[in-house]
Parts: structure tokens; C-alpha cells; sequence
């Protein structure tokens, strides 16, 4: 049983000890920016990992989450695996995958591909690795992947700004003729993730999902007249002439974000 999340769990130091300190060099690598690591990826670490990282089928381990951005304190644990499948005694309290699923999800966002809606599972897991921080790595595939990602892909670049620019009107066509609230929203929604993740690959960041975009365009200086573009552009989205001022905002905001890029 897990010990209650306001107290230190009690390992004996002789199982905690060489994992701590493997974690520790781990953030002394700059794979956490030279930061402590938050209380909660330590937890992940002597808790959940503690109870895996003896296991010769484990490649390597990160802990993700808004812990690491420091927009948040939660954080989980990825664990991949050297295996066709994912184990089946796999612990419940991670999140696993495996070498080949991994890398196939590196490779596509490598191809400029996996990227174009909200729930791509290539920008979803790779961006997310990319914010992480390595735990485990006996392999060291982990840090090789580290490497790659490092190396930010300029197919992906390439391809989200090609795609922004060459489907602008094409959306704005489908805004003005749409009258369905859910299309409009589905087409705002897909529009503003896709115009995003040409804005952050630009600067060589992977788009990190909808949530904590405004502090993320913030931190790295993308440009906070993109953030009132695009509350623009949801504004004109609830306007009574709606099919007259949602195209010319959209167009404002590509715009915007393509200045920006």
C-alpha cells in the first residue's frame, strides 16, 4: 500500500538510496534545467519507480507533468519498456510504453507529421518527454532520445507553417459558411492548435497542448499579441454578424501568428 501523499514514504535506505542518487545526477545533467526536482516527481521516484527500475525489461523512465513546467504540481510517470509489448504486470500507477512505440512517435514528428489535431499522440508524447525529466536510464536510449529532441525538427517546423499558410482562406471559407455552433468550434479549435504549433516549432518548442498556452507563449516571448488575436478571434466566434467578422478574425490571427513565427 502506498503511504498516505503527505508523508515521506518509509523504503528502507539501502532500495531508495542508489535511485535517489541516480535521479539527482540525472537533474545535475540539465535534463530539469539544474532545478531540485519538484516534490512530486520525487515521490514518483521512491514510490511507483522504486518498485520497477529492478526490472531488466525497463529501458528507461521520465516523469512528466505540470510539476516540471512549474504551471501545476501533479506529475506522472512514463516508463518504456524493451519489449513487444507492453508487460502485463505493468504497475497501474504509471503510464507505459514501448522502445517501438516510442520511437515510432519520435520518428513521425521527425517526418513532420503526428502534429495536425488537439489529440496527435506524436506532439502529445514526444512534447511531453521533451518538458521531462529522466529518472531511469540503464539503457540510455532515454538519453539518446533526449538528444533528438534537443535537435528540434525542422520538418516539423516546416510543415506546420506550410500548412497554416496554405489553409487560411480554406478556413475562413468554412467559418463563414458554417451555422452548426459544433462545426465552428471543431474548425476554431483544430485552426487554433494547428496555427500554434507552427508558432512554438518556429522558436523550436513543441506546442504543449491548450492548457497554460498563454503562460507558455509568456515564457518564451512568442509574441503576446497572438494571445489577443486569438481572443479575437473567440469573440467574433459569439458575435450576432458572426459569418462577416469570424473569417477577418481568423485571417488576423494566422497573420499574427505568422509575423510572429
Amino acid at each position: 500500500m502506498s503511504p498516505p501523499p503527505n508523508h515521506a514514504p518509509q523504503w528502507p535506505e539501502s532500495r531508495t538510496k542508489p535511485l535517489l542518487d541516480r535521479v539527482d545526477a540525472v537533474a545535475r545533467n540539465g535534463h530539469n534545467c539544474g532545478m531540485s526536482l519538484p516534490n512530486a516527481v520525487l515521490r514518483l521516484s521512491t514510490d511507483v519507480l522504486a518498485d520497477i527500475n529492478d526490472d531488466e525489461r525497463l529501458a528507461f523512465a521520465y516523469a512528466q507533468g505540470p510539476a516540471l513546467s512549474g504551471f501545476g504540481e501533479e506529475a506522472e510517470l512514463v516508463c518504456v519498456w524493451e519489449t513487444g509489448e507492453v508487460p502485463e504486470d505493468a504497475s497501474d500507477e504509471a503510464v507505459h510504453l514501448t522502445v517501438a512505440k516510442f520511437q515510432e512517435l519520435l520518428a513521425e514528428l521527425n517526418r513532420g507529421e503526428g502534429w495536425r489535431h488537439p489529440h496527435s499522440e506524436p506532439l502529445r508524447v514526444i512534447g511531453a518527454f521533451a518538458e521531462g525529466t529522466l529518472l531511469a536510464d540503464d539503457s540510455e536510449l532515454g538519453s539518446k532520445a533526449r538528444a533528438e529532441v534537443t535537435e528540434f525538427p525542422q520538418a516539423l517546423a516546416d510543415a506546420s507553417r506550410h500548412a497554416l499558410e496554405a489553409e487560411t482562406d480554406a478556413v475562413a471559407a468554412r467559418l463563414r459558411a458554417a451555422s452548426d455552433h459544433w462545426e465552428i468550434a471543431e474548425t476554431i479549435i483544430t485552426g487554433v492548435h494547428r496555427a500554434y504549433v507552427a508558432l512554438f516549432a518556429a522558436a523550436d518548442y513543441f506546442f504543449p497542448g491548450r492548457e497554460h498556452r498563454a503562460e507558455f507563449v509568456d515564457r518564451y516571448l512568442l509574441g503576446s499579441d497572438v494571445l489577443d488575436a486569438e481572443l479575437a478571434l473567440w469573440t467574433a466566434a459569439e458575435a450576432p454578424d458572426r459569418a462577416e467578422r469570424l473569417p477577418d478574425a481568423w485571417r488576423a490571427f494566422t497573420r499574427t501568428v505568422l509575423d510572429n513565427s
